[in-house]
């Protein structure tokens, strides 16, 4: 699976979590266009396929537009704001482990490729 794949698989498996239908396209009178805003912009989410460096090691750029992706969505006014992550699980893990106390407005989940969504932390 490649990023743009899991993007649209993520979407239709947040879909079913959240029962609703989701489009890609910007909040009303917001900058940044989302992976995922349901019809009444009530949920605003993104999908992230983020890999270790070289399979193995801290990937700080990435922990970088993780960051900035988090600070965005905290900013959203939207009920429900997420983040799911495919691929490599240790990623958004790692961002956790360092950063997670900053965490304030943003639900964080992982989905498999087998479809599996575990929430790894919650606002």
């Amino acid at each position: 699976m490649d990023w743009k794949e899991f993007q649209d698989f993520a979407s239709r498996e947040m879909g079913k979590h959240f029962s609703v239908r989701f489009s890609e396209r910007n909040p009303t009178g917001f900058p940044k266009r989302f992976d995922m805003v349901s019809s009444d912009e009530q949920i605003v989410g993104d999908a992230k396929y983020l890999t270790l460096v070289r399979g193995t090691n801290l990937p700080p750029a990435k922990f970088m537009e993780i960051a900035g992706h988090m600070w965005l969505l905290e900013h959203v006014p939207a009920k429900h704001k997420f983040l799911v992550f495919g691929n490599q699980r240790e990623v958004p893990e790692m961002w956790l482990k360092k950063y997670g106390k900053l965490v304030e407005t943003v639900e964080l989940y992982f989905l498999s490729d087998d479809g599996k969504l575990e929430l790894l932390s919650t606002k």
